[in-house]
């Protein structure tokens, strides 16, 4: 049940793309407007977004194809915060890259079968429900990489993003949003979303 009195909130999500059947381009735009629709739904607006797509789309397709990409967040913090100080509020997609050798028929055929649009809308239905975020708010973009992928190879620097530390969300407990009635994470088409509620 979300918090009615003023308890902020890390939301988690994690998603899994089809790289055999899917392009990059589905998974960049995906993630894209998820991150849109997490910023108009906690009243965040979207311009710190919009002005860093092109950058944030390079990123993502770079980090994506060479499977180096492990998490796209969304950080909320109080205006003038310090590095060290705690997030009010988290979202992430946690992406995993899935080899089609390595799932059974029926597997494949649940991740086809499921509306990752739908799903994304239902998510963003239950963040309605939260606490507003006070006003004196701000947010950054953040892009969680392996240092090394699964050949071996060094991730490789992206022109306008650099290192940094993400503040501390130890303070938030999870809740899961967007299961299905008996629970089990969504598998919406060709990404499956696991979303999760951090309440304090």
């Amino acid at each position: 049940m979300a918090s009615k009195s003023g308890v902020h909130t890390d939301v988690n999500a994690k998603v899994t793309h089809k790289v055999w059947t899917e392009t990059a381009n589905f998974v960049v735009n995906s993630t894209v407007g998820f991150l849109f629709d997490y910023a108009q739904a906690r009243g965040l607006g979207t311009d710190r977004i919009s002005n860093k797509r092109e950058e944030l789309e390079s990123a993502l397709y770079t980090y994506l194809n060479t499977r180096h990409l492990r998490r796209v967040s969304i950080e909320v913090y109080e205006e003038g915060a310090g590095k060290d100080d705690e997030a009010i509020e988290r979202f992430d997609l946690t992406f995993d890259v899935k080899d089609p050798d390595n799932l059974s028929d029926d597997e494949i055929k649940k991740l086809q079968d499921r509306d990752f649009n739908q799903y994304r809308k239902d998510v963003m239905s239950q963040l309605q429900d939260l606490d507003s975020l006070p006003s004196n708010v701000n947010y950054r973009i953040l892009i969680w990489c392996v240092s090394e992928n699964d050949l071996g190879q060094p991730k490789p620097d992206v022109k306008g993003w650099s290192s940094t530390t993400a503040r501390s969300t130890d303070h938030l407990s999870k809740k899961n949003l967007g299961d299905d009635e008996d629970g089990s994470a969504i598998r919406a088409g060709a990404v499956n979303a696991d979303a999760s509620l951090w309440i304090r």
